[in-house]
């Protein structure tokens, strides 16, 4: 199945894919075919961009600036996990990625299954949840099937913890921080560690 996923992504088509927190959608960043679809499916604003999964931090290279000491050490304490932080990104980076703010939402997924899917793809992918807007979440590869019959989905089976919450999002700007998203992550830990957070 992981090849088909692979084939699939080549040829510019949206996969389904269980991460740590819930099932999401997942894109060729690069190919202008895969973000029509991607864009289409979620009836998605072109200024909100999205967020992007990578296999390890070294693959940030091609996204971001030179990550600040505050951003260089929540990566550190945080990835792999339930963390997306908004970075500012490379000015090369499409706009679309970016929904033209100048900055980009990266995420170390601990899954598993992510982690096989990019170590073979070897750069990073969009990840976007599964739902409809404003539908909850789906809980299984069935679930994901059964929203987008239409699409004849490759969807990569596996597990995820029930009930989970989406990752937290944090914005960092050199030592701001500005939470964007609560989710995953306590808002109380992310407190403790960073008393100047903005928007808690």
């Amino acid at each position: 199945m992981l090849q088909t996923a692979l084939t699939a992504l080549h040829q510019g088509q949206v996969i389904g894919l269980p991460t740590e927190t819930l099932f999401g959608l997942a894109a060729d960043p690069w190919h202008p075919q895969a973000m029509g679809h991607l864009i289409r499916m979620k009836e998605r604003p072109m200024d909100k961009g999205f967020i992007l999964l990578i296999h390890d931090p070294e693959s940030l290279n091609a996204l971001i600036l030179p990550p600040s000491p505050l951003a260089a050490d929540l990566m550190k304490q945080f990835w792999p996990g339930p963390l997306t932080l908004v970075l500012p990104a490379r000015p090369d980076l499409p706009p679309l990625l970016t929904g033209g703010s100048g900055f980009v939402a990266v995420r170390h997924s601990p899954s598993p299954i992510v982690g096989e899917l990019l170590a073979a793809w070897n750069k990073p992918l969009i990840s976007t949840s599964a739902n409809r807007a404003g539908e909850a979440p789906p809980d299984t590869a069935e679930g994901v099937r059964a929203i987008w019959p239409d699409k004849k989905l490759v969807v990569l089976d596996g597990p995820i913890r029930p009930h989970a919450l989406p990752s937290t999002l944090l914005r960092i700007e050199g030592q701001r921080a500005t939470l964007l998203r609560p989710g995953a992550i306590p808002v109380e830990v992310l407190e403790r560690l960073l008393p100047d957070l903005l928007g808690a």
